[in-house]
């Protein structure tokens, strides 16, 4: 069976007429006759051509998928420049733990979306039907949301930095002003409702602010999964 170098893969991208080749674990398929790969580009993201072993953590599959395409070769084994950009005791333990190299940000960006949601539900409750507990509800979760975001962000630029090195795409740029924006509202909001005296919670600037916030997570959801399984065009 032929072995490839990674350079040789490299020109099997589905340019200029050539074959649409991929390889994973080791192995090199030919999935040119995939609706899929038929530009060399999967859901204009995941370039052919190449290695993507390291990618498949984050896909919404397994490399049991590309069995069903004829393998065409092995992939010549060469140094991993994939983390090269990292400190050497990093690229170690990314090597031994890959999980953490994608699963940390999407596990922790949860919180802060359902506890800022929830916070702004809770206080229109109270507004429409003027019962107290509601208002408190609203207030612990949003503590809640307020806490789990640095958590969020923290891992946000860690997965920014190791898998795309930092580069300031469009999306990026969205997802970073929304969440100072986020931070931002956080701490106006805690302060405002930790030190003022019972009955502003229903001011009117407050109110809005709190309602604010579900649209702020949703579009930081939206960027997120826009990143990770962007639309087909």
């Amino acid at each position: 069976m032929r072995e490839f170098t990674p350079e040789e893969l490299a020109s099997f991208n589905g340019k200029d007429g050539n074959s649409v080749y991929i390889s994973a674990q080791g192995k090199v398929y030919d999935v040119s006759k995939s609706r899929l790969w038929q530009k060399g580009l999967h859901m204009n993201r995941h370039p052919s051509g190449k290695d993507l072993t390291g990618e498949l953590s984050a896909a919404p599959h397994g490399p049991e998928v590309f069995e069903r395409y004829p393998q065409v070769g092995v992939l010549k084994k060469g140094p991993s420049t994939e983390l090269n950009h990292l400190p050497s005791f990093l690229q170690d333990v990314l090597e031994k733990f890959p999980m953490a190299k994608r699963h940390p940000h999407p596990v922790l960006v949860h919180f802060p979306i359902a506890f800022s949601i929830a916070a702004s539900f809770f206080l229109l409750l109270h507004v429409l039907f003027g019962n107290p507990h509601f208002e408190i509800t609203s207030y612990y979760l949003l503590l809640l949301s307020g806490v789990a975001s640095p958590f969020a962000i923290a891992t946000g630029a860690f997965t920014w930095w190791v898998n795309y090195r930092l580069k300031r795409t469009s999306l990026i740029k969205r997802k970073m002003e929304l969440s100072v924006l986020l931070l931002v509202l956080q701490i106006i909001l805690i302060s405002w409702r930790s030190f003022t005296t019972e009955g502003d919670q229903s001011h009117p600037v407050y109110f809005t602010m709190m309602m604010i916030l579900t649209p702020v997570v949703l579009l930081l959801g939206y960027y997120g999964g826009q990143m990770t399984f962007p639309a087909e065009k």
